[in-house]
């Protein structure tokens, strides 16, 4: 920086005024206005030397900023704690000091070896107050000889320290928007990385370096929510063993441990309301910095996530259909190894439909383990058995049903079962909307005849004047809202006795034999003289022909 030196008509005083104010117009940038004021008062004053002193960002301590040779290589090292030495009591008391001689005798001077202050005999410190009166730091002059100073160097001093103030506060004020602008850039770059990253692995060694980078932190730590509701350490940068490998919910920030130079940091990673992790940074205060990155992570990760759960419903998927379809067992095992599915374990295959969110998570929550591939309301599952067996985790299910219709298959122990297990839970769950309207699950090894009668009810050949009847029948009831087939399957069930099913469909005995009357004269039926084994195979297969029609199946 060129300092200027012109001469003036006026008096020494003003052109060291004028050069002062060159020197802080001249440029922007910090340290060399500071460079350039140290100098100027340096060879006006006639001192030995001349020290700059500005305030921390917590305003604890006075931080040399510049000095005159041969201590300029101190700046930025030598710090006064708060209340410590000349330069604090005049910032403190917004005025001038001067100390004539023995300046280390007096007791408001703290001794600093690095500046040889043993030197110096006569001490002046200018506190610098900005535009409002706010303190930003103070200026002190040292000689090696007592000295008095005039009433004009005081002024000039005085002077000089108001001009340097001013021009400290701009100079700070485009150093915060040059250091702003950068953190942009690097946010910018950062959130370009993260977007580019197609996994936890390659988003998180450069997520915590970029972070440390960004923050100026001494470390920074990446932890993820774990199964057991903890958050794991997952990656840092540098890596160090003195790190908490977990840590708990209710030790997230925003600012943990914060200290005048060793803060912690650890801002919650959250996205849609999902907390997914923590960014945890050591040895930096910058907490709005830290949420912006924590932000950009958040959502990269949540990316992530959705990524590997559609990738992984889409192997679930092909899984499933490869094991249907009775496929290569090679690979069959190959996706039950990425899946971390074993095959040899014993499980059972459940179909279902009108299935909801909640349904879903009551599965997951009484199978652990399970995988599921969940489609426009419906639900195939394969669930591993616990050491209770089939029959209770089927009980389970049926508590967690309603208002879903499950099916679910026999036992399956390796690929092939497991093949077979698909066309029993599809079975058992065609059974469960043929007899369970209101929603519930059957078992493939509860079916009963159903499980042949399944096989005849998808032939659509299968044709009889008996089924033809029932389901004239049926097609009466659903146009007349009657219920004559419910009668017949209920008369049925009870083997004739008219006094047990008048009590379960709660009529009077007579109603009940005008309503069988009525099924004779539509259908022809007659129950004294037919074969009451071929109409009740009819019925059923009527309802599992409904059924059918109703419930779309793979």
């Amino acid at each position: 920086m060129r300092i200027a030196t012109r001469t003036s008509p006026t008096g020494p005083e003003e052109r060291f005024l004028h050069e002062i104010v060159a020197a802080v117009g001249s440029t922007l940038d910090l340290e060399e206005v500071l460079r350039g004021v140290v100098s100027l008062l340096t060879q006006a004053s006639a001192v030995h030397a001349c020290f700059v002193y500005l305030l921390d960002d917590d305003a604890k301590r006075l931080v040399l900023a510049a000095a005159s040779d041969p201590y300029g290589d101190l700046a930025g090292t030598v710090a006064l704690d708060q209340g410590e030495g000349l330069a604090w009591w005049a910032l403190t008391k917004r005025r001038a000091a001067f100390i004539r001689e023995n300046a280390l005798t007096d007791p408001r001077v703290k001794y600093v070896p690095e500046l040889e202050e043993e030197r110096f005999q006569s001490l002046v410190a200018v506190p610098l107050l900005g535009k409002r009166g706010d303190p930003i730091g103070a200026i002190t002059l040292h000689t090696e000889a007592p000295r008095e100073f005039t009433d004009e160097e005081v002024e000039l001093v005085a002077a000089s320290a108001s001009l340097v103030a001013g021009a400290i506060e701009n100079a700070q004020l485009y150093d915060e928007a040059r250091r702003r602008v950068g953190e942009l850039e690097q946010l910018t770059e950062l959130a370009e990385a993260l977007a580019g990253a197609s996994s936890l692995e390659a988003l998180g060694p450069d997520l915590v370096r970029r972070a440390r980078t960004l923050l100026a932190a001494e470390r920074t730590d990446l932890y993820l929510v774990g199964d057991d509701e903890r958050l794991h350490l997952r990656f840092a940068d540098p890596a160090d063993e003195s790190a908490p490998e977990t840590i708990g919910l209710a030790e997230l920030g925003p600012a943990i441990g914060r200290g005048d130079r060793a803060s912690r940091l650890s801002i919650s990673l959250v996205a849609g309301e999902e907390l997914l992790g923590a960014l945890v940074a050591v040895g930096t205060s910058e907490v709005e910095l830290a949420r912006a990155v924590a932000n950009q992570a958040a959502v990269a990760i949540k990316k992530i996530h959705v990524l590997e759960r559609l990738t992984e419903k889409n192997l679930i998927k092909d899984f499933f259909e490869e094991l249907a379809a009775r496929g290569s067992l090679e690979v069959l095992e190959a996706t039950a190894a990425r899946l971390g599915f074993e095959l040899e374990r014993p499980h059972l295959v459940v179909a279902a439909t009108r299935v909801d969110d909640a349904f879903e998570r009551s599965l997951a929550a009484v199978a652990r383990g399970a995988l599921v591939d969940r489609r426009d309301g419906r639900l195939r599952a394969i669930v591993p058995v616990g050491p209770a067996g089939g029959a209770a985790l089927v009980a389970e299910l049926a508590r967690i049903a309603t208002p879903a219709l499950a099916g679910v298959s026999s036992v399956c122990v390796g690929a092939e079962a497991l093949g077979h297990g698909f066309e029993e839970a599809e079975h058992a769950l065609l059974g469960a909307a043929a007899t369970q309207t209101a929603g519930g699950v059957v078992a493939y090894d509860d079916l009963g005849a159903h499980k042949y009668l399944l096989r005849i009810a998808r032939e659509s050949s299968a044709r009889d004047a008996t089924i033809e009847a029932v389901e004239q029948l049926a097609e009466y009831d659903r146009e007349r809202g009657a219920s004559l087939l419910v009668t017949l399957e209920e008369f049925l069930r009870r083997r004739g006795n008219i006094s047990a099913t008048s009590d379960v469909l709660y009529v009077h005995p007579n109603t009940l034999r005008q309503r069988l009357r009525r099924i004779a004269d539509l259908t022809g039926i007659d129950l004294r003289r037919d074969d009451w084994l071929m109409v009740e195979i009819a019925v059923k297969l009527v309802r599992l022909r409904a059924a059918l029609a109703a419930t779309p199946h793979t």
